[in-house]
Order: C-alpha cells, then structure tokens, then sequence
C-alpha cells in the first residue's frame, strides 16, 4: 500500500495486518501517522509528553475510525446537508489515503497524504517537529463549484477536564450543541463540569490550560471560522465502544472547523485550505 522509499526519520509498521502506520523519531519530535484516514494519532515534541489523546480501545480497521489523535471530517460537517443517509463527518474518516509525499530536514518530518472520491479531491499534509500543523487542501477538479466543510478534530490530552480551561473564546458568540441547539455568547474561560458541544463563531487562535501539569497549548488556525469544542462527559462517553468509560476526564476537543452554514464554496480549478499548528507555550 506503500511504494515509496522513507526517510531516515520515518519507519513503517502496521499495528494490525493490512493497517500501514508511519512512525516517526526525529530530534524534535516523535509522532504515529495512520494511512487509514491520514490520522495523525500521536505527536510529543522532544522533553515533553504526549500532547494528542488516543483511545486505548481504538479499532484500527477499514472503515472504522480511529477513537482519537486527529480525525479528518471532510467535506462536511457533522450531518450531510442533503442526505441523511451518508456518513456523519464525511467521506475519508473510514478509508486509506496514498501517501504522496514524505521528506525530513532540521527542522522535523513531513508527509503528504491524497484522496479521491469522484469531483471530491483532497490533501493532507503533516508537519512534525517542535510544532506540529495539519493542513487540510480541498482541491476543486471539476467543471462546478462545489460546497465544502469539515473539520480537523484535535483530541488535545489533559491531566483532569475538570481542572483544564480554554481561553481566547470570551464575547464570543456560539452554538450550544448539547439538548436542543441554542445561540450564546462565551463569558470569560471555558471550564468543564459537564457535556460540552459548542460550536464559536471565530477565526481567532485558543489556548488549552492544564492547571494539574501546568501546561499551555497554543492551537491556532487557518481557513477556520468556527472553533468546535467537545467533551462527551459521563453519559456519552459510556455509550461509546471505543472510549474507555472514565476517559472523558482525558481529553478535551479542540477543532479548526468550518461547520454548518459556514460552508465554502469553492470554484473549478480552485482549492480551500483549513489548517491547525499545535505548539507547547
């Protein structure tokens, strides 16, 4: 599935047969990158630990995907527009991409994945080192525009949710997900003391705090006009298969997203970029 000589940096295993995962030992960082919905599902800088969350119970199989890391939901959001009957999040979370590029210097790795799926055409290029920044390029090849959302969803680790906050999103107006959807407006941090699901109106960048470690993370973006924030909390988190039940309290959702009614068009010939760079302050 893989036909491509790595650099010195990466090495190719599969954690199941059949399930390509590029490991990545560089100076700067360490990371784990699947072929299976080009998913980054590990990156921790040098002197550092783990910053991303991944689901002990995740299922690394076709067509399932990866409870953690950094799931690719493309080209829509949440619920299809039209047809309710297509997969929630999109089309690439529950299939193998083709690695396209991959290369290493000073500065940490970087690879570059494709997919195709009819008039649908997109890359994925991953950057690991000090920093590590996912770039999503949706890539318009027909004769008509086309209307594309999506999201990067970052599971960032924490010591407890209940002791994180996430700053930078105060005045700002929202969506709250949780029961029936409702406009509010953001007053100063976010905290956590129960099922969080909210989708801000902001291009602005967020910073995660872990009161317990007493680490900052810097999450900025680009192409993004939403901010999605979630954390499924008790109930939730016990209905899913792949989430331990306790594991709410691990992580918090951080996502570059353009969600909803915020879908861009894109042109023939013409291509969108949402990207997200995660670094340690």
């Amino acid at each position: 599935m893989v036909n491509m000589v790595l650099p010195d940096a990466v090495c190719l295993t599969e954690p199941e047969t059949g399930y390509p995962v590029f490991e990545i030992s560089h100076s700067k960082c360490s990371a784990r990158v699947a072929l299976h919905g080009a998913h980054v599902m590990s990156w921790r800088p040098v002197g550092h630990e783990e910053v991303l969350y991944l689901s002990p119970d995740a299922v690394f199989q076709e067509g399932t995907p990866i409870r953690g890391g950094i799931p690719v939901c493309w080209p829509w959001f949440n619920r299809h527009p039209n047809d309710p009957a297509l997969p929630s999040h999109g089309l690439v979370r529950g299939r193998f991409w083709e690695l396209l590029y991959a290369g290493s210097d000073a500065s940490g790795v970087t690879l570059l994945f494709g997919v195709q799926d009819g008039s649908w055409n997109a890359q994925l290029r991953v950057q690991a080192g000090e920093q590590l920044e996912v770039t999503l390029i949706s890539q318009n090849e027909s004769k008509a525009p086309i209307r594309v959302s999506g999201a990067l969803h970052t599971y960032l680790a924490v010591s407890d949710i209940r002791k994180a906050r996430v700053t930078n999103l105060d005045d700002c107006p929202y969506i709250d997900m949780v029961g029936t959807p409702s406009l509010r407006t953001q007053a100063g941090d976010l905290t956590f003391a129960g099922e969080v699901d909210r989708i801000y109106d902001s291009t602005e960048h967020t910073t995660l705090v872990d009161d317990v470690s007493a680490r900052t993370v810097l999450i900025e973006k680009n192409g993004s006009p939403s901010t999605v924030v979630w954390n499924p909390w008790v109930d939730k988190a016990a209905a899913l298969a792949d989430l331990p039940d306790a594991d709410y309290q691990r992580f918090c959702c951080i996502e570059a997203a353009i969600a909803n009614n915020r879908a861009a068009t894109v042109m023939p010939g013409c291509s969108q970029i949402l990207a997200t760079r995660i670094s340690l302050l």
